[in-house]
């Protein structure tokens, strides 16, 4: 065991073993409360973002995309971080000769360093390539999800140029913007949403039949 931990403690292992350690300091804070789990989320690598498009903005984008391609951004910042770290380190115990030793050596240890690092990218883009965007946030009550569903008027009326109805959630309803696409309506009127018109914001409206 003191073996082991001369080892890891030495180069060219040094670097990964340190960096494995800060991470795992890292979820401990977050188990106990002393840091936010989006404590280090890259939240600039998010290039769907709505953002007027110059040359500077795509030069910089043109440059995160390696960044992307590695999935950073796509998933939490420190799940890929915890990968990388865990699969740097085990690379380095791997590949590395048993032998320690204290003093850094440029060419071999720098060589070694450098390869740990290129597989540990490797293995941790293979590891997080399934998880791209199951971390995303889903949008609740999209526009084209509220189609074909019912909403009560009200308003005093709904015509082709007015009209407001509420759309029950499982919780406070939502207020929607409506106009008749055919006949008015009226207050406490059951209305079928039709279509949705992304430009002015706002639900075209049926009345729903009810029958005789």
């Amino acid at each position: 065991m003191d073996y082991f931990i001369e080892g890891c403690f030495s180069w060219p292992s040094y670097p990964a073993t340190v960096f494995l350690l800060l991470v795992c300091a890292y979820w401990v804070l977050v188990m106990i409360g002393a840091l936010d789990l989006e404590f280090l989320d890259l939240g600039f690598l998010d290039f769907d973002a709505d953002i007027d498009i110059d040359t500077d903005a795509s030069v910089l984008q043109f440059g995160f995309v390696p960044l992307k391609w590695m999935n950073l951004g796509s998933v939490p910042t420190m799940l890929w971080v915890s990968v990388f770290s865990l699969a740097a380190w085990m690379t380095s115990r791997l590949f590395d000769s048993p032998a320690p030793h204290a003093t850094f050596e440029w060419l071999t240890d720098g060589q070694a360093i450098v390869r740990d690092i290129g597989i540990a990218l490797f293995v941790t883009k293979c590891v997080t390539q399934p998880l791209r965007g199951r971390f995303d946030p889903v949008e609740p009550n999209k526009a084209s999800d509220l189609i074909g569903s019912t909403c009560l008027v009200t308003t005093s009326e709904v015509t082709k140029s007015f009209g407001e109805a509420e759309f029950s959630t499982d919780g406070a309803p939502l207020k929607l913007t409506v106009r008749a696409a055919a006949e008015s309506l009226t207050k406490g009127d059951k209305a079928l949403i039709v279509d949705f018109d992304p430009e002015q914001n706002l639900y075209l409206v049926n009345r729903v039949d009810t029958g005789a």
